[in-house]
C-alpha cells in the first residue's frame, strides 16, 4: 500500500488534469498516482467531482473507482481474486449515490458527500 504526504496529494490533485494520455481522456500521470495512494487521495479529489470542467470531473471519479476496486482487491491485470468482489463494488457505487459526472450540481454534491462518509469510515477503520 502506497502513503505520501498531504503535500504529494495536494500537488497531485492540483495537476490531474496535465499530461493527459491521448488515447484515454480520463487518464494523466497523476491520475495514475492518485489511483496508487488510496483512500487519502479518493477523499482529495472529492471537490474535484463537482469542478466545473466535466473532464476533471471525470478524471477525479476515475481516481476514486480506482481506489474504490482496489480497496475491495482488485489488482490490475488480474482483477478480483474473488469475482464476487465486484458486484459488492458496483452495489457500493449505487448506495453512495450512483454518481455521474454529468448529473445536474445537486445530484452530483449529494454522491460526493455520500462517498465523503464512506471514506471517512473506512479510514477511521484502518
Amino acid at each position: 500500500m502506497s502513503e505520501a504526504s498531504d503535500g504529494v496529494i495536494q500537488h497531485l490533485v492540483e495537476t490531474i488534469d496535465d499530461n493527459p494520455d491521448r488515447l484515454h481522456v480520463d487518464v494523466t500521470p497523476s491520475v495514475r498516482e492518485l489511483s496508487a495512494l488510496r483512500l487519502p487521495a479518493a477523499k482529495a479529489v472529492l471537490p474535484l467531482m463537482d469542478h466545473a470542467n466535466k473532464v476533471t470531473r471525470m478524471r477525479a471519479f476515475r481516481v476514486l473507482g480506482n481506489v474504490v476496486m482496489r480497496h475491495h482487491g482488485w489488482e490490475s491485470g488480474r482483477g478480483y481474486a474473488d469475482p464476487s468482489r465486484d458486484g459488492e463494488v458496483q452495489s457500493l457505487m449505487l448506495a453512495n449515490g450512483d454518481y455521474d459526472i454529468d448529473a445536474e450540481p445537486e445530484a452530483r454534491r449529494e454522491s460526493i458527500a455520500r462517498w465523503g462518509n464512506w471514506l471517512d469510515k473506512e479510514m477511521a477503520n484502518g
